[in-house]
C-alpha cells in the first residue's frame, strides 16, 4: 500500500467520524430543514472537534500551521473560548468555523500578541480608541476558517455570510461593542470588500509575519461606528448580516441561549 493510499484511507476515516458527530448534532437540533445552520460550542466539548477539523485543515493549507501549533497557541484561551460552526446538514459535516474568545481573567489572545509581538503598551494605543480590555463589552475573534469544499461557486459565499452572521449575533447576545483581532491582510480585504470595511488599524501598526502569515496585523471594529455605516452603505448585505435577513431558507440561525445563558443585547445592532 502507498503512502497516498494511506493518507486517503486516514482522511476518510477522519471524515466519517466527523460526520457521525454531526449527525448527532443535526438530530440534536431536530434536524432542522435547510441545508446549512450555525452551531455554537464550547471549547472543552466534544462536537467543537467538528469546528477544529475545519480550522486545522484551513490553517495548515494557507499558513503550515500545524495542530500542535493551533493547540499551543490558543491552548491558554480554551476556557473562554466559543466556537461558531456552520454545518452542511445534509452531509452532517463541518462547512466553517469561526474561533471566539470571550472576556475573561486571561484576557485576549489578539491583544496580548499585539503587545508581545508587535512590542507596543497596550495603554497608550487602545486608551484613545476608547477599549478597555478589562470590560466585557470586548471579544476577540482569532481564526476565521471555510473549509475547501464550500469555497467560491460551491456555495456563493453563503458559508461566510453565516459565520459573519454568527459573530454579529454574539456580539449581538453579549452586548459587545469592540472586536479585536489580528488578521492577515488578504483576509481583511475580503471581508472589507463583502461587509464594508468593519476593521480598523491601530496608529502606526504595521503588518508584520505571524503565525506564518507573511503580512497579519491587530485591527478593531467599533460596532457602534461600523453599523450604521455598513447599513447606509450596503442595506440588503446589512440586513443579512447583522439582522440575519434573506438567507433564511438556506441557513438555520444561530441559537446562543442554550450556551451562554441569558442574553445582554446591544441595542446598536438594530
Amino acid at each position: 500500500m502507498t503512502d497516498t493510499e494511506v493518507t486517503g484511507r486516514t482522511l476518510d476515516l477522519v471524515k466519517e467520524e466527523l460526520r457521525e458527530l454531526g449527525t448527532r448534532v443535526v438530530a440534536a437540533a431536530g434536524n432542522p430543514p435547510e441545508p446549512f445552520g450555525i452551531y455554537a460550542f464550547e471549547a472543552s466539548a466534544p462536537e467543537s472537534e467538528l469546528a477544529r477539523a475545519v480550522e486545522r485543515s484551513v490553517f495548515d493549507e494557507f499558513f503550515g500551521n500545524s495542530a500542535e501549533m493551533l493547540d499551543a497557541e490558543y491552548g491558554p484561551y480554551e476556557e473562554s473560548t466559543v466556537f461558531l460552526c456552520v454545518m452542511d446538514q445534509r452531509r452532517k459535516l463541518p462547512a466553517g468555523t469561526v474561533r471566539a474568545i470571550l472576556p475573561s481573567p486571561r484576557g485576549f489572545k489578539s491583544l496580548h500578541d499585539f503587545e508581545t509581538v508587535w512590542e507596543r503598551p497596550l495603554g497608550p494605543v487602545l486608551g484613545p480608541i476608547g477599549i478597555d480590555p478589562l470590560r466585557d463589552d470586548v471579544y476577540d475573534i482569532t481564526t476565521i476558517a471555510v473549509d475547501a469544499d464550500y469555497r467560491g461557486k460551491a456555495t456563493d459565499g453563503l458559508i461566510s455570510l453565516g459565520l459573519y452572521q454568527a459573530i454579529m449575533e454574539l456580539a449581538r447576545f453579549r452586548g459587545v461593542r469592540w472586536l479585536v483581532s489580528i488578521m492577515d491582510l488578504v483576509v481583511i480585504d475580503l471581508i472589507d470588500g463583502l461587509v464594508a470595511a468593519p476593521f480598523r488599524r491601530y496608529p502606526g501598526v504595521e503588518p508584520i509575519n505571524y503565525l506564518d502569515s507573511p503580512a497579519s496585523v491587530p485591527v478593531y471594529c467599533d460596532y457602534q461606528e461600523w453599523v450604521p455605516r455598513f447599513a447606509a452603505a450596503e442595506p440588503a448585505m446589512h440586513d443579512i448580516v447583522i439582522n440575519g435577513k434573506g438567507i433564511e431558507a438556506a441557513m438555520t440561525p444561530l441559537d446562543l441561549a442554550p450556551l451562554l445563558g441569558p442574553a445582554h443585547a446591544g441595542t446598536w445592532l438594530a
